[in-house]
């Protein structure tokens, strides 16, 4: 007859175990129970300590997914951000939404390196964190710290200027440097809960610092190369300018040179002819050759006149102009300019006014020969560019100044070449063959010597056949 098997989850001996030798069986097999107990419930101790290491596990992995997420979208956003106030808030908002901070400022080295500008903050009123600007290279002085190391602040550390970043007793500081190439382009001091492990965050924030100091660095570059580029604008805008000058001036050059030649020229050539003839004996009477004596007398004064003008404009430039500034009285001035003005030649059509009672006008501080000058300059071009009319000569007594003004009903300025009349070789009428002749050294002349004695000389015209007015001041003796 076969033997029963053994049942295991009776109380008893273990099958194939023999009893204890004198061992109650109900009792031994309590003991075992127990101990199965306790082991299973350290195992579910055991069970529950790896599960929960597990879940802190994905959730720190988690976390530093999310945040190489950020990083990577950040470094998008700052690669394309040439600004450093823009930085300053980019990283701004990492610190506040990804660190937890509380309050948050962010400096920048300005441009000229001599301070750290706060450019954003965050917690703080905006008149608080823009006054805490601090010092460079060294933002702390006298500090114990390395300054291109993040780290958390005592009060030692800033002595108190940044205490209005800490929200309360539970929080601390915690500084975050933006170093490239050994230069602190910049920092944010953040406030955290005292005493937060950073162990974590720490490849987070190393990642983000490179991140912002090469984006301020490149910031400063593109700066630099914008500012270069604007540099080289302007010069090339400045040398087209000054070439167009140059081009206009030789232009100016060209035709003064062929203008003066002729010029030059012709009373030469009336100078020689009626020598000539007189030399030859080619004429009837004495009367006739008294004519072409003065004829050749009047050409070698207009070559005379011309050749003064060059040789004043060369002293001018030159700076070797003198001039003998004494108090002059007008009406002796005005007696003697118009007899030379008399002589002068003008059509038949055309009348000569002159200013009367200038008794009670007072003297005035001017050089009496370039005045003089002056004024017969500006009487012979009235009289050649007036065919018909009148010319005014008038004297007007202004606040400390008199002006001498020259009036005429001649051929008149266009607007756009009035701009012009003060340049070197320009008549308003241009060309080679003008009709009136001239070097176009007149007006400039009268310009500089005016200038020279503290007076203004000035142009109006209504436009082409209005006449001209011409107005000199000159100070009170």
């Amino acid at each position: 007859m076969s033997t029963a098997p053994s049942n295991p989850f009776k109380p008893g001996p273990a099958a194939g175990r023999p009893a204890a030798p004198g061992a109650q069986g109900p009792l031994a097999g309590a003991g075992q129970n127990t101990e199965l107990l306790v082991e299973l419930l350290q195992g579910q101790r055991q069970i529950s300590g790896l599960t929960q290491e597990l879940a802190d596990l994905r959730g720190r992995l988690a976390r530093r997914s999310h945040q190489m997420s950020v990083l990577q979208h950040v470094a998008e956003i700052l690669a394309a951000t040439p600004r450093a106030p823009q930085i300053a808030g980019v990283v701004q908002d990492v610190l506040v939404q990804e660190f937890g901070a509380r309050t948050c400022v962010v400096w920048i080295l300005e441009d000229s390196g001599a301070r750290y500008e706060p450019r954003c903050g965050y917690g703080l009123p905006r008149s608080v964190w823009t006054s805490l600007r601090l010092p460079a290279p060294n933002p702390f002085p006298g500090a114990p710290m390395v300054l291109f190391q993040d780290q958390w602040m005592d009060e030692g550390l800033h002595g108190g200027c940044l205490e209005p970043l800490r929200t309360g007793e539970d929080t601390a500081l915690y500084y975050v440097p933006f170093e490239n190439q050994l230069l602190l382009m910049g920092f944010a001091v953040i406030c955290l809960e005292a005493g937060r492990p950073m162990d974590e965050d720490q490849n987070s924030v190393t990642i983000l610092q490179r991140q912002v100091a090469a984006s301020i660095y490149n910031a400063w570059l593109f700066r630099d190369l914008g500012e270069q580029r604007d540099t080289l604008q302007r010069q090339a805008t400045e040398l087209e300018k000054a070439n167009a000058a140059l081009r206009e001036a030789d232009r100016f050059r060209s035709e003064f040179l062929a203008l003066t030649s002729h010029e030059l020229r012709t009373p030469l050539t009336g100078i020689l002819g009626f020598t000539r003839l007189v030399l030859d004996g080619f004429y009837e009477d004495e009367e006739e050759m008294r004519r072409m004596l003065a004829d050749s007398y009047a050409s070698g004064k207009h070559l005379l006149d011309l050749l003064n003008d060059i040789l004043d404009l060369a002293k001018i430039e030159s700076g070797r102009m003198q001039m003998r500034i004494e108090p002059v009285g007008l009406g002796g001035l005005l007696d003697e300019v118009k007899a030379i003005v008399q002589g002068y030649p003008r059509k038949p059509e055309v009348e000569l006014h002159w200013p009367a009672g200038l008794e009670a006008v007072p003297e005035v501080m001017a050089d009496p020969g370039r005045l003089r000058q002056v004024l017969l300059n500006l009487l012979s071009n009235a009289l050649k560019f007036t065919k018909e009319g009148s010319v005014h000569v008038i004297v007007e007594r202004g606040f400390g100044e008199v002006a001498l003004i020259v009036a005429d009903t001649g051929i008149g300025v266009t607007r756009e070449a009035q701009a012009r009349l003060f340049q070197k070789f320009v008549q308003a009428d241009g060309g080679h063959s003008r009709e009136y002749g001239g070097t176009g050294l007149g007006l400039v002349i009268c310009k500089h010597l005016m200038e020279m004695m503290n007076g203004t000389i000035s142009l109006h015209s209504e436009g082409e056949g209005r006449g001209t007015t011409m107005t000199l001041t000159v100070p009170i003796a």
